[in-house]
């Protein structure tokens, strides 16, 4: 997993991107865009929970 961040519209509305990637097959597995909370990481893990 990895993360980065953008401004949306304004420096005050900081957004981060969460993906987690497979080297394997060299792509991202699910993504979620949002605001740097546990609510965002939830959203991304309950993503992930197919994958095992």
């Amino acid at each position: 997993m990895d993360e980065q961040w953008g401004y949306v519209g304004a420096k005050s509305r900081q957004r981060w991107l969460f993906y987690a990637y497979d080297r394997l097959r060299k792509t991202v597995v699910v993504h979620v865009f949002g605001e740097r909370t546990i609510a965002t990481l939830e959203r991304l893990m309950s993503l992930l929970s197919p994958f095992g």
